[in-house]
């Protein structure tokens, strides 16, 4: 029994060994914890910055695809607009002439406004 009083003797140091070495432990597994959030987090960074990038190309497209339906709106309207403008041009010279003030349109006066009606995309 010697070993148990030599133990009895030396309680308090044997009990702050044992408690160093928990806290030793307790800071190494904190500290692998800490290695393993951190991992998280930069995998979760890198995921948040691939759906940010996906986003933005999808935007970019979109955005692509509206300028180009405003382009082709513009073109359209031009084109009907240069199409109104020359029925209306002839339609002045027709009205200008002297059966128009006579009979209101002639024969030649309603194949132009015709033509611009066929035209119309309504």
């Amino acid at each position: 029994m010697p070993i148990l009083l030599i133990l009895w003797k030396f309680k308090t140091w044997i009990a702050i060994a044992v408690l160093s070495l928990l806290w030793l432990g307790q800071i190494a597994y904190t500290n692998h914890l800490s290695g393993k959030l951190k991992d998280a987090e930069s995998k979760c960074q890198a995921k948040i910055q691939k759906i940010e990038q996906q986003h933005l190309k999808a935007l970019a497209e979109k955005q692509n695809q509206i300028n180009q339906v405003s382009a082709d709106y513009e073109t359209e309207k031009s084109a009907q607009h240069r199409q109104v403008e020359t029925v209306t041009r002839e339609v002045q010279k027709i009205i200008e002439r002297p059966i128009y003030l006579n009979h209101c349109i002639d024969d030649s006066g309603l194949q132009q406004l015709n033509s611009l009606i066929a035209k119309s995309p309504g």
